[in-house]
């Protein structure tokens, strides 16, 4: 006679545990559970794998901030020097600061391209709207790293770029002065600016980016994945969770440290001169996922500045949260939803011309 099954399935879809005697016979394997779990059949295709790459990137990210935050000190004389400890004196710190650098860059190209993915398949329609919502949100949220972390070393760059990002906030109509008051304490980037970018650089914004994390793979575990972009279901027959899925995982997420690791070796981290809040002839030069936005505030001055600071992301941050209740395509297939499709293509367009005119402009066509 066989033993019962320790885990079962009940009607909604969840596993269990039938007893606390077979819970006892679960516990013996510590990894009974995760081999009794079973997914549809297509969940090993490697495409399904760019959400798990991002949230070990996100594990990868905490864990070597923590480090770093174990030799800083946020205070403008002190900060600089213990960047430069961590670079040059502390085991191991170069690579893992190289490590941040360049796990936050990767972060946001596959955060865009998951986003982009999921439009094409039309997986931000009806169920999935707060799944692609909370999406929307996790992506906007990640320049926010990038942008309070960029002061932290109190370098030229990252006091410099601060000060232009605060003088777009401030240009805001309403809401802008008093945005700027909030973030640094005053007109002036200094000990409380620092601190409190420090503290939301490590507490607020990790805090915030655990509880959207939580939120959309709640709604993806209940709506499931959408349709592939072929159109054709999943297979009927599921497969096991464990191995399969998880060592595809693996196997991604090795590769991904091993290209961070990479980047790391050839190109370290830079850490410029020590922050001169004197040099006002000092000009950062912008990162390359806000080309295309600093391209529109050189577009739109004096009173049309407004469009490019606040006005045109607005709309489009307003259209990409509207998006699942705007559109009204009769399916989800990319051919039924040409016009959709369309006006996105000509958005990015737009955005990679403003992007590629920004990098010309700040950083000068390729020599030959």
């Amino acid at each position: 006679m066989k033993p019962p099954e320790p885990i079962t399935t009940t009607k909604d879809g969840r596993q269990r545990f039938r007893s606390d005697e077979t819970k006892t016979l679960a516990l013996n394997d510590p990894f009974a559970w995760l081999k009794r779990i079973t997914v549809a059949g297509d969940a090993c295709a490697w495409n399904r794998f760019v959400g798990g790459v991002l949230l070990a990137l996100v594990v990868l990210l905490f864990l070597s901030g923590a480090f770093l935050a174990f030799y800083y000190s946020p205070v403008p004389g002190a900060a600089y020097d213990s960047v430069d400890f961590t670079l040059f004196s502390a085991p191991f710190g170069s690579i893992l600061k190289g490590v941040h650098h360049y796990a936050w860059n990767l972060l946001l190209v596959l955060a865009i391209f998951h986003l982009a993915r999921t439009f094409v398949a039309g997986a931000y329609r009806k169920p999935r709207q707060l799944t692609w919502i909370s999406g929307v949100a996790i992506l906007g949220l990640l320049p926010l790293f990038i942008i309070t972390g960029d002061l932290l070393p109190w370098d030229q760059r990252g006091y410099w770029s601060t000060q232009v990002r605060m003088s777009i906030i401030a240009s805001i109509p309403f809401a802008g002065d008093m945005a700027v008051r909030i973030l640094q304490g005053g007109a002036l980037t200094g000990i409380v600016a620092l601190t409190r970018f420090y503290v939301l650089h490590i507490l607020f914004l990790p805090c915030l980016l655990a509880l959207l994390l939580a939120v959309h793979f709640y709604f993806v575990a209940r709506h499931g994945f959408a349709e592939r972009l072929n159109g054709k279901q999943a297979a009927d027959h599921p497969i096991a969770f464990f191995p399969r899925v998880v060592n595809r995982w693996l196997v991604l997420f090795i590769v991904t440290v091993s290209l961070i690791a990479l980047l790391t070796y050839y190109w370290p981290s830079p850490l410029g001169d020590p922050a001169d809040p004197t040099d006002s002839t000092y000009v950062p030069k912008p990162e390359w996922w806000v080309l295309f936005l600093n391209q529109l505030v050189a577009i739109f001055k004096g009173k049309w500045a407004v469009l490019g600071t606040a006005v045109i992301p607005g709309l489009l941050t307003l259209f990409l949260v509207g998006l699942p209740y705007l559109d009204r395509s009769p399916g989800n297939r990319p051919a039924q939803r040409k016009t959709v499709i369309v006006a996105a293509a000509l958005l990015a367009a737009v955005m990679i011309v403003l992007s590629l005119m920004g990098y010309f402009e700040h950083f000068g066509l390729p020599r030959q």
